[in-house]
C-alpha cells in the first residue's frame, strides 16, 4: 500500500470512531439517534449527559441558550417619540397669465417665404398648444377673415419645402409654405 491509501484507511477509522462513541462535550451518534432520526440500533445506544444537543424533553426555544428569560418589548415603542414633520411638499395651485403670447403681426416691409401650420376662422384661445410649441410665431388676418399661424423664416421655397417635410408635415399634415413680398401675402 502507499503513503496516500494508508491516510485514508486511518481517516476513515478516526471518523467511524468519533461517531460511534460518545465523548465528553462532543456531539456523536448517540445523540443523533434521540433526536428522532431513524437509526436500526438507535434504543442500543446511551447519550452522554455531557452532549452539547440537548434531549427533546429539555428543549425550550422561548429563551436563547445561556441568557434570562425574554422579554418583550412594549407594545407601541414609538409611543414616546415625537411625530416626525412631514415631507412630503404640499402642491400649490399657480395661476398663470397666458392672456400675452409671443404672437407677432407680418412685418409691413418683409419678403421671404414662411410655413402656415395652422388657419382659424377666429383667433385662436391664449392658451392653445401652439403658443406653446413654437418659438417666433407670426400671425396673419388674412382679407376673408381668415387668422393664418406662421413659423419660419426661409429665402427660398425649396428652403421652406425641405423644413416643412423634415419637422412638421407629420404634425401639420395640412401646412403649407406661403410667400410673402413686402408685407403682403403673394400665395
Amino acid at each position: 500500500m502507499n503513503h496516500i491509501q494508508h491516510i485514508l484507511i486511518n481517516a476513515t477509522l478516526a471518523f467511524g470512531l468519533v461517531l460511534a462513541c460518545p465523548g465528553p462535550g462532543k456531539a456523536n451518534l448517540a445523540n443523533y439517534c434521540l433526536n428522532g432520526k431513524v437509526m436500526p440500533f438507535q434504543n442500543t445506544i446511551e447519550a452522554s449527559f455531557r452532549d452539547t444537543v440537548p434531549v427533546l424533553e429539555q428543549e425550550t426555544f422561548d429563551r436563547p441558550f445561556g441568557a434570562a428569560e425574554y422579554t418583550p418589548h412594549a407594545s407601541n415603542p414609538f409611543a414616546e417619540k415625537e411625530a416626525a414633520p412631514s415631507k412630503i411638499i404640499p402642491t400649490f395651485k399657480i395661476e398663470v397669465d397666458t392672456s400675452f403670447s409671443q404672437v407677432q403681426k407680418i412685418p409691413k416691409e418683409y419678403s421671404g417665404f414662411k410655413i402656415e401650420i395652422k388657419a382659424s376662422p377666429e383667433p385662436l384661445p391664449s392658451g392653445h398648444d401652439i403658443f406653446f410649441q413654437h418659438g417666433n410665431l407670426v400671425v396673419d388676418h388674412l382679407e376673408n377673415g381668415v387668422y393664418s399661424y406662421l413659423v419660419g423664416n426661409f429665402r427660398s421655397a425649396d428652403e421652406a419645402n425641405a423644413f416643412l417635410l423634415d419637422f412638421l408635415a407629420k404634425r401639420y399634415p395640412e401646412a403649407k409654405v406661403v410667400e410673402y413680398g413686402e408685407g403682403g401675402r403673394l400665395y
